[in-house]
């Protein structure tokens, strides 16, 4: 049984407990996935107490509902989705608009990492790893959330369809619409890994 396999196991018994009324796995739920929320919700909003509010807001909820909230294969991902939808209603009471899709969603692809002292080999897959997050910053807001969320929250297909409430189509439609316009944005003379591989990763979600 592979790591991801036990992680998942380990969150099955913790929301089942929880479900049961176990403060203890509440508790751990809550520190588990607290700054992964945090970290998600960030990207649709730089209002951090209005961000800690609705994450406060989400466990509040499911604890008082806790009774008749139903099983889910993956906890992660269903935080993230619950999430999504509150902050969807959260920021278009402040934006005075009802359609999430209209909310942006900042990646930080292009976000600079660091770098180990006199170590080139490092610094230079440092350098591939921002040139290709610039490309990927110029995606549309979707487009990137959908890389971000198969990438940094390891979400496979189904799992992103549900979380964005699209079909499997759309999901993949966006992904196939990202590769094209990486490919167009991309610099072939910089980049010698094949663009072609990069597209099988972005849709090794089956």
């Amino acid at each position: 049984m592979s790591q991801n396999d036990c992680h998942k196991n380990n969150d099955g018994i913790l929301w089942s407990r929880f479900r049961e009324g176990n403060v203890q796995a509440f508790d751990a739920i809550m520190k588990t996935y607290y700054q992964l929320l945090y970290n998600y919700g960030s990207r649709f909003t730089r209002d951090s107490e209005l961000l800690k509010d609705n994450i406060q807001e989400l466990f509040l909820a499911l604890w008082k509902n806790r009774q008749t909230i139903k099983d889910t294969a993956s906890v992660k991902h269903y935080l993230l989705k619950s999430l999504r939808r509150k902050l969807a209603r959260a920021i278009s009471k402040t934006k005075l608009t009802t359609h999430f899709n209209e909310l942006n969603f900042e990646a930080g692809f292009n976000m600079v990492l660091p770098v180990e002292n006199n170590i080139i080999l490092q610094e230079k897959l440092t350098e591939i790893s921002f040139k290709i997050r610039g490309v990927l910053e110029k995606l549309s807001r979707r487009q990137q959330e959908i890389i971000y969320l198969r990438f940094y929250m390891d979400a496979d297909i189904d799992e992103i369809s549900e979380i964005m409430d699209l079909s499997r189509q759309s999901v993949y439609n966006l992904l196939y619409e990202a590769f094209k316009r990486f490919k167009s944005l991309a610099d072939f003379n910089y980049f010698s890994i094949s663009l072609d591989l990069i597209f099988l990763l972005l849709l090794n979600l089956f």
